[in-house]
């Protein structure tokens, strides 16, 4: 699927040094770059940023909300929490990384995501 060229356009700008704020129904646009801005690179580019405004504040409201919730390695399943006062946030090991973590740190994408391990295997307990 193609993105609105509007949506395109705002992220060509984003990526020159462009940062966008919508406020209602107007959108303005900051030049944070290095140097100066070609104007015959921007002229278009915002151009179409007017021409598809709708979609290009609908993309720009959603890029601007924050997360729901952030996940932590606490709520990763791979994550064996020290046994102490406050487990949530007290140190633990990560059985995806093998490796000491907080549990009130970000939990990484990828032990969030595969499919859930059997921690038993991983455990030093279950040795045979």
């Amino acid at each position: 699927m193609k993105p609105n060229p509007g949506v395109a356009a705002v992220q060509k700008l984003a990526h020159m040094g462009y940062r966008f704020t919508v406020n209602g129904v107007n959108i303005k646009a900051k030049y944070e770059g290095q140097g100066a801005p070609d104007p015959a690179q921007v002229r278009p580019l915002m151009a179409l940023v007017k021409e598809h405004k709708v979609a290009a504040i609908g993309f720009l409201a959603r890029k601007a909300q924050p997360p729901e919730r952030v996940l932590t390695c606490a709520d990763c399943p791979r994550f064996s929490a020290s046994l102490g006062p406050n487990p949530r946030q007290a140190w633990g090991r990560c059985l995806k990384r093998g490796r000491g973590r907080y549990g009130c740190a970000t939990a990484c994408e990828a032990a969030l995501t595969d499919d859930v391990v059997d921690n038993a295997n991983l455990s030093d307990d279950n040795q045979t």
